[in-house]
């Protein structure tokens, strides 16, 4: 052999000491712990269910401390109480749903790059989480495929590795909003349903999604899909004042029904993916605004003195935290009816959770527990 070609083979060797180096000593979750007591993979029963999640700051653990540091997100004051839907649903189903250890798991986008170049499993960004949870703060439906992120496609990988612990498993989809629920885009929308860009950015999603749920039936065809539906940003507080005509609605309606119509589609092309209407369950609880496009939206009373308004703060009386995410309540009763609806769609037969579970869950956030 010449001794350039002995150079580069030494150099190369080098590189993949070094890139195995790296993972090894990123090895994810080595020294952080649960914010709930959750099991370590060790211990986990082999009834449990797998379940992951692509998505984006709907669907990421409120208490990671990585993206998420600033004390001021995610309820503020109130924010050791304040629990994202995955979380709620560890605490209240951990013993049958698996959505893996929670610990520090992803790196930055070239070292991730890097990794996946010499073979090895990657994910960026870096967050704190459970594992099978890929959802990013900010992600757009162009992240399940693509850079930086590529969600789906990582996810895929790393389920690659246990195929057999799939089989039965769930992949939960809830993106979207950051695409289509703007402010510009649904301005454009209530002049016109039919609006160019709306309309290009509502197809691109559908097809993206539509890509990722190929890609997962493919190396998986036994693991379910949950395709979650778009929620309409008029009904933030924030958006009150704005589109305050029963025709502006509807024209933002109709961008809504658009883009859920294309999960529906391809929910009723495969018995294993099932849609789930996220805007039918609002208005189940807080309701809509009135036939002339005002604020009519309802009280939901759980308990005496827990009135939980279709409002913006930090105190759980709110619907939706002060940064415009889903308070407690709100991400408490999604979960009992995720739980639900997965029984219905895949007979699943998980234990349901009650009223009076809703309500022991809450009760510390009631009571003053954050303080």
């Amino acid at each position: 052999m010449s001794r350039s070609r002995k150079v580069l083979l030494f150099v190369f060797c080098g590189a993949l000491a070094v890139a195995a180096l790296f993972v090894k000593l990123a090895a994810p979750g080595l020294l952080r712990r649960p914010p709930v007591a959750v099991a370590a993979e060790s211990e986990l029963s082999s009834g449990r269910i797998r379940f992951a999640v692509l998505g984006d700051s709907d669907s990421q653990s409120y208490h990671d401390t990585l993206m998420l540091g600033d004390p001021g997100m995610r309820g503020g004051p109130w924010r050791a109480t304040t629990w994202q839907w995955t979380e709620v649903l560890a605490q209240l189903r951990g013993d049958r749903i698996d959505l893996g250890k929670w610990g520090a798991w992803g790196t930055g986008k070239y070292r991730a790059f890097t990794e996946e170049a010499f073979g090895f499993p990657a994910r960026t960004p870096p967050k704190e989480d459970y594992r099978y949870d890929f959802a990013v703060n900010g992600a757009s439906c162009s992240q399940l495929m693509g850079h930086t992120q590529r969600q789906a496609i990582r996810l895929v990988d790393l389920m690659d590795t246990e195929p057999q612990a799939w089989r039965g498993g769930i992949v939960l989809i809830r993106i979207g909003v950051n695409d289509i629920g703007q402010h510009d885009v649904l301005d454009e929308l209530s002049r016109n349903p039919t609006a160019s860009r709306p309309t290009a950015l509502i197809n691109a999603c559908t097809k993206v999604i539509g890509e990722a749920v190929a890609l997962i039936r493919g190396h998986h065809p036994d693991t379910y899909i949950v395709l979650v539906g778009v929620l309409s940003n008029a009904d933030w507080s924030v958006e009150f004042d704005n589109w305050q005509s029963a025709r502006e609605i509807a024209n933002i309606d109709a961008g809504m029904d658009r883009f859920d119509n294309g999960l529906r589609k391809l929910a009723a092309a495969d018995r294993h993916v099932y849609f789930l209407d996220d805007r039918a369950w609002f208005r189940s609880l807080w309701g809509e605004r009135d036939d002339q496009g005002r604020p009519r939206y309802k009280t939901v009373r759980l308990s005496p003195g827990w009135a939980i308004t279709n409002t913006s703060a930090d105190d759980p009386h709110n619907a939706v935290t002060s940064d415009g995410h889903a308070g407690v309540v709100w991400n408490t009763l999604w979960t009992q009816h995720l739980v639900s609806s997965l029984n219905a769609a895949f007979g699943l037969q998980l234990k349901s959770i009650t009223d009076a579970e809703v309500i022991g869950f809450l009760q510390p956030s009631f009571t003053g527990a954050h303080r």
